[in-house]
Formats: structure tokens, sequence, C-alpha cells
């Protein structure tokens, strides 16, 4: 049974010692919804640690890393997010609507921007903070990562790439792929933004080759609140796809590989469709001393298995203190 999505609203922020932050920063586009929460028991080696920076997948917004965040700040680190430009709380102004074509967006500059606001705020609060962060993105969040670390290795000292794409590698899906992909579009064509939502939990909840339901009912109505919110935007012309956006070029993150040198961990998911699985296992091979490791989930590892995934991803920031 699906229920109507509610709309967005903020969290439950501290005023303790262990503050959180919402806010927006003004882009050339409109303006980005950003959140930091810093550790719920701060440790001497807290603020020297790299704070762990969180780019979400576009059939979602920053809520998707709710479990990551509280698992993060539990063990000492500070956690940093933000919604996707048109998606979540991040939204285009009317100048930007009106402009033929509009401009196209480019993630990993707005990254850097949110970046950049954090380090302000921390500051002029008077947090000597690192100025490192360790970047985790899933599906597009992870193609938009790995752009970030190519632009700006200096701000970087880890990434953690899930279910991602990959700019300059195109790999083909399924002929059952193709065929559900076009159904969404399809249905966006019709305006038809509650079934577009429903394939969408088909292709990224259970997985495009499982049966209905493999997901759990939290992940499945998580996963269509989140893509009927992006669908009916998109559908209006105010996020989602309608928003155009670039990848890193001249030349593609697929062509620069070699170029990160920071510890990397690749996750994939074995439920995922096809060429997520092969492009997630391509930069495993090539980026340097890459670990892989394979979930027993579709696209959306960190929601299907949290403790799962919180513990693999504790472990590796373990041995990125050590």
């Amino acid at each position: 049974m699906w229920t109507t999505p509610t709309s967005p609203i903020f969290g439950t922020w501290t005023t303790s010692a262990a503050m959180s932050k919402p806010d927006f920063l003004d882009v050339a586009e409109g303006r980005i919804f950003w959140r930091f929460d810093a550790p719920v028991k701060a440790e001497s080696e807290s603020t020297s640690r790299p704070t762990l920076l969180f780019i979400h997948a576009c059939v979602a917004d920053h809520t998707l890393w709710d479990d990551q965040v509280a698992y993060g700040t539990a063990k000492g680190w500070g956690c940093l997010r933000y919604d996707l430009f048109g998606l979540g709380q991040s939204v285009p102004s009317e100048s930007y609507l009106q402009e033929v074509p509009m401009p196209v967006v480019k993630h990993h500059e707005h990254t850097a921007r949110v970046v950049e606001a954090f380090h302000a705020f921390s500051i002029e609060t008077g947090q000597q903070r690192s100025t490192k962060v360790v970047v985790v993105g899933l599906s597009c969040g992870g193609a938009i990562a790995v752009d970030f670390v190519l632009s700006y290795p200096e701000l970087v000292s880890g990434l953690v790439v899930c279910a991602g794409g990959l700019g300059g590698l195109d790999i083909g899906g399924t002929p059952n792929e193709d065929a559900m992909f076009k159904q969404v579009e399809e249905f966006m064509g019709k305006k038809d933004s509650e079934n577009a939502a429903k394939m969408n939990v088909a292709i990224w909840g259970d997985g495009p080759a499982a049966k209905e339901g493999r997901a759990d009912t939290s992940t499945r109505q998580k996963l269509y609140n989140w893509c009927k919110d992006i669908a009916t935007r998109e559908i209006a012309g105010t996020g989602g796809d309608a928003i155009p956006s670039e990848d890193l070029s001249d030349p593609p993150a697929a062509e620069r590989l070699s170029q990160i040198k920071v510890k990397t961990m690749v996750a994939l998911g074995r439920h995922d469709e096809s060429s997520t699985i092969a492009t997630m296992r391509y930069v495993a091979q090539h980026v340097q001393r890459a670990e892989l490791k394979e979930f027993e989930t579709a696209h959306m590892i960190n929601l299907e298995c949290p403790k799962e995934f919180n513990d693999w991803l504790g472990a590796f920031l373990d041995r990125l203190l050590q």
C-alpha cells in the first residue's frame, strides 16, 4: 500500500555542545540546502578528524543518510550533507527557470561550495576543524563524489563510492532493464508521477531482475516517497531531470581514475542493474588500491542494510585514523 509523501521538514536540531546546523547556500542557479551534524560526544581528537561528506542518490534527498549520520556522530565524526540542486530543499530561482535554455549544473562544483560554506561556519563558531573531508556517495552521488575528488584533491582524505555512475563510461543495460527505463519515460510523458515512482521502486529498490517486494517495506516506501516528489517536480519543470547537469569533462572521470590517490572503497549491490555493477567493478579495478565490497542488495545499499553498511564504513574510517 502506497501512501502520499509528506512535505520535507527540518529534523530535530540539538543546541548542546554537539550542535547541528541547517542552512542554505546561495548559488548562481538558486539555493542549496546543507546540514552539518557534530559528534554527539565531542572527543579531543574529533575536531582534527576529517568531516564525513555524504552525497545522496538522484532518487532521494539528504535524508538518505540518516542512519549513517546517527552512526557517524555517535562514533565521534562530524557529518556534512546537502540536497543536490533540484532535489530535496535545494531549489532553483525563478530567474534560472526562465532562462532558455537553462544553464547546466555542475554538482561537483556545488559540492565544493558546500564544503567552503561549512569551513566558514567552523571558523565563525571557533571550531578548528580539519579542512579535509571523507566523501561518501551513492548512485549519482557516487559519480559526483569521484568528480569532486578529481577536481579538489586537496580537500579529500578518503573516498567511498557506492552503486555509482561514472562520467565518460557508457555501459549498456539488459533488454529487460532498458524496457523498465522506457516505461518510466512513458509514465513521465503522460505526467503520471505515481506509476513512474512505482517503476523506479521496482528498478532501484527491488532490482530490475528481482521479484516485486524483494526489498523490505520501509526501503520501498521511502524510495517511493522520494521518487513521487521528484517526478512531480520534474513534470512541473522545477526539479529532477528537468534541471540539466554536466559531469566533469576534458577528460571525463573514467579516463582519470589513476589520479585518485586517497584510500578508496567501492560498493555494489548484487541485485542492482547491470551497468551499475559493471561500473563499480571498473572503478575498483582502475583506482589504485581500491577495495570492492559486494552487498546482497539492489541499488540503495545503505538503505537496505544500514547496520552492515555502517560496520563496513566504520571499519574503513578506523583504518583512516591509523
